[in-house]
Formats: C-alpha cells, sequence, structure tokens
C-alpha cells in the first residue's frame, strides 16, 4: 500500500512551500536519517493509513456481498435430487425382485418421479466402468445381465421446489423405491440445494448459469417440458461426502487441483448441500446413527470435464481421493459417469429407453459405416 505523507522544510513556511509525495515508508525512514531538515508528520501519515484501510476493508466488503449475489444468480433455487444405488443386485425374497433387472426397476422410479408435482427433468447417469467404447451392443448387453458393481448407476433429478418439501409433496418417490429396489439392494435419495459454484477464470465471465439453473428456465410454459439435456459424451465426477465445513471446498475436496490438471477440459463443479436424505443407505448408516445424525452425507459436488478419457476422468477421481484423505474426510462415494438417458415430463417412457437408445445408436454407426464406404 502506498502512503501520502506531508513533508516539509523547517525554514519555509508550511503553507506555501509544503509538498506532497507518495513515499513508501522505507524509504520515509531513510531519508529521516539523511537529512535533519527533512520531517513527516506522523499525525497525518497515520490518518491517511486509517482511512485509506477502512476504504480498503469497505471495498473487500463489497466485493464479497457483490460475489455472493451474482452466485446465487447462477445457482437452481429447486430441489437438486441424487439418487445413489450401492448394491445393485438381487433384490426381493427370492433374490430376483419384483424387476428382471436393476436397471428396469430403475427406470421405472424414473416414469413414477414424472408426476411429481413440481418435476423438471431426470438424467440418468451410467458408470464409464459400464461403458467401453471397444465392446460392441451385443457384449453391452451381456454385461446387463452381469453382476453390477457398487454405484454403477446414479440419477440427478430436478425439482422446482425446496428440499425440506419435496418428498412430502409426492410420498410415492420414496415408495416406489422402496418397491423397486427391495433388500439387498440399497439406496438414498438425496435432496440438496446448491450453493456455490466454481469455474476456471478463463470461463467465468462466460458462465450463465449452472445446468439445472439453465434446465429450469427453459421450460415451456404450455407444455412443461424442460428443453435441454446434458451430453451423453461427457464425464462428470459425482461426490457425495460428509464433512462438518465445507467453507474452502474448492481446496478442501481438491476441486481446484482438478482444474489445473484438465485446463480447458474443466468445465464448472457445484457444490450441493444436503438438506433431507431418505432411503436404506441412510437407515442402515450405523456411524451417522450413532454419532446421533441420521445423515451420511452433508455435501453432493458435480464436477463437469466435457468429452475426456476414461483415464483422465480416473486421474480426477484419485485427486479427490487423495484431498478428502488428507483432511481426514472418509467414506465418501466417488465415481466417474456418462449421463444415458434425459427424461422429460411427458415423452418416451422411461421403460424403452434402452431400447431407443440401441436404435439410435446402431443408426449412427450405419450412417458412419456408410460415410466411411465401409459397405
Amino acid at each position: 500500500m502506498t502512503k501520502c505523507v506531508l513533508i516539509s522544510n523547517n525554514n519555509t513556511n508550511n503553507n506555501h512551500n509544503s509538498k506532497v509525495r507518495i513515499l513508501n515508508s522505507k524509504r520515509i525512514r531513510s531519508k529521516r536519517k539523511r537529512n535533519a531538515n527533512t520531517y513527516y508528520d506522523k499525525k497525518i501519515t497515520i490518518r491517511t493509513i486509517t482511512m485509506k484501510a477502512k476504504k480498503d476493508d469497505d471495498d473487500d466488503d463489497d466485493a464479497k456481498t457483490s460475489n455472493k449475489n451474482n452466485k446465487k444468480k447462477l445457482l437452481f433455487d429447486g430441489t437438486s435430487m441424487f439418487t445413489i444405488y450401492e448394491e445393485l443386485n438381487g433384490g426381493g425374497d427370492d433374490g430376483a425382485g419384483i424387476f428382471p433387472s436393476f436397471l428396469e426397476a430403475a427406470l421405472h422410479v424414473c416414469e413414477v418421479s414424472k408426476s411429481h408435482p413440481n418435476y423438471i427433468s431426470a438424467h440418468f447417469h451410467e458408470n464409464i466402468a459400464l461403458l467401453d467404447s471397444s465392446t460392441t451392443s451385443q457384449h453391452q448387453q451381456q454385461r446387463a445381465t452381469m453382476l453390477l458393481t457398487n454405484y454403477s448407476y446414479l440419477n440427478y433429478t430436478l425439482f422446482d421446489s425446496i428440499p425440506e418439501k419435496v418428498f412430502d409433496e409426492f410420498t410415492d418417490l420414496i415408495e416406489s423405491c422402496e418397491i423397486a429396489h427391495q433388500p439387498p439392494q440399497s439406496f438414498a435419495l438425496l435432496a440438496t440445494s446448491e450453493v456455490d459454484t466454481y469455474t476456471r477464470k478463463k470461463s467465468t465471465e462466460a458462465f450463465e448459469g449452472t445446468f439445472a439453473k439453465q434446465a429450469k428456465e427453459s421450460v415451456d410454459k404450455d407444455t412443461k417440458l424442460s428443453k435441454i439435456g446434458l451430453n451423453d459424451k461427457n464425464v462428470a465426477v459425482v461426490c457425495a461426502l460428509k464433512c462438518g465445513n465445507a467453507e474452502k471446498w474448492v481446496e478442501t475436496f481438491g476441486i481446484k487441483a482438478v482444474s489445473k490438471m484438465m485446463k480447458e477440459h474443466f468445465k464448472v463443479a457445484v457444490l450441493h448441500e444436503v438438506k433431507r436424505s431418505l432411503g436404506t443407505i441412510v437407515e442402515n448408516d450405523e456411524a451417522s446413527q450413532t454419532e446421533g445424525d441420521t445423515n451420511p452425507f452433508t455435501h453432493v459436488v458435480y464436477v463437469s470435464l466435457g468429452e475426456v478419457p476414461d483415464s483422465m476422468a480416473n486421474d480426477a477421481i484419485s485427486l479427490i481421493q487423495n484431498s478428502l484423505r488428507d483432511e481426514g474426510i472418509l467414506g465418501s462415494v466417488c465415481y466417474a459417469y456418462k449421463c444415458a438417458f434425459n427424461i422429460a415430463k411427458k415423452g418416451t417412457p422411461c421403460g424403452a429407453l434402452p431400447a431407443v437408445r440401441e436404435i439410435q445408436k446402431r443408426k449412427e454407426e450405419n450412417e458412419l459405416a456408410k460415410k466411411n464406404k465401409f459397405f
């Protein structure tokens, strides 16, 4: 900080010959030693510094307030519901469950969710470990009948209502999950609010708001349909965790490290705070029950990376997990996903979406083959 100091000569009239110079404190002290006739007025200096400091503080406060207000404008004001599935195999007393497969059961819940009065859209994700571009469609179908690893799928649903009320407004939501995902299958419905975002500096000015915010704004007033969806080629790292203080989440959760590593591939990270949670994972979490806290997760981070190879996505997961471990945050759920289905309030029944995707994929493959003259 520069300091404005009044310097004058003892032999001159201060009213006419005084000069104001901008000097730093070191230069002032050294000049005083060299010339006994030169002095500085401590009272004026202190007063000037105090006024300057106060102005800086006010500016900082205004900037912080402005940033908070600006960020609020970029956030979704409804419920972002994350449904995570820990155990996906079995279900029902005979181990088979009501539905032939986990995917059919999960998509049945998605269909029921569309009847929620404040439903906007759902975006059903698949773990990138399930998606291997080198496999054929037939191989993928065979893999679907095999045992699934934990957290192979994730559902991200948007509601235009606050998290504290989203379940009460439509009780069929939790009931459909309990019917579709019977033990030993386990799941958690995490009703969250968006509380913060992080983008690379070069992308900040172009950032117009989170996906959820834009999805809500795109809803047609007449049809009630959202006009946007997630790109099925883009990767998202989703992390559900429990921590007492997320104020410095960008550093604590390793998000800044991921941004530096990914560079232009890093799009945006959105921090969600869990307001209410239900499901068997919540009910059976012994650690939380022992602590007197029924919620095994306090936050969910959704990191959009764009179209990146699996290796980069896995590197991002490692960075986040290592950061959490260093902070003593254990028990997090962190995986990389791609959106498999964008589910609007009206349109193709959810149960038919896998078949529709398969037909579309074959069509694209045929068009590409013709273009490359493979046949």
